[in-house]
């Protein structure tokens, strides 16, 4: 059973059918952009709906799981937290961008902001690139 007692191959349909259907796009900035469509998703204190399990981001940070462990076990995570907050990711997905900001020091892509990045592709986001501050 899923969420809430649904049998889990309804939710994964239920998902399946999200697939490709918005059309916001996607960019990251420094943790110090500010305008209004900031969505934070550091570890402490940002939007709860795209943080990583913190045990998840701490074995993959420190070397005790691999990449693809670490984003199968994410993906798992967004694709719940997409079916439990539904009316959540719908306000997210319909804007026309998000500007993902992240608090972490990771270089390049090992910030866990490009793992959304590639949850949010499946379901029709488009990446856009970086923005500096504003």
């Amino acid at each position: 059973m899923g969420a809430g007692g649904i049998p889990l191959h309804i939710e994964k349909e239920f998902f399946g059918r999200a697939k490709g259907k918005y059309k916001v796009h996607v960019y990251i900035a420094p943790e110090s952009y500010e305008g209004e469509d900031r969505i934070d998703v550091s570890t402490y204190g940002g939007q709860s709906i795209l943080v990583p399990p913190r045990q998840l981001l701490f074995d993959y940070k420190f070397g005790n799981i691999t990449k693809e462990l670490f984003q199968k076990g994410y993906f798992e995570y967004l694709e719940q937290s997409y079916i439990d907050h539904r009316h959540i990711w719908d306000t997210l997905l319909n804007r026309d961008r998000m500007i993902l900001v992240c608090t972490c020091r990771a270089r390049g892509k090992d910030c866990h902001r490009y793992f959304i990045i590639e949850f949010l592709k499946k379901l029709g986001g488009k990446y856009k690139g970086e923005l500096q501050e504003k």
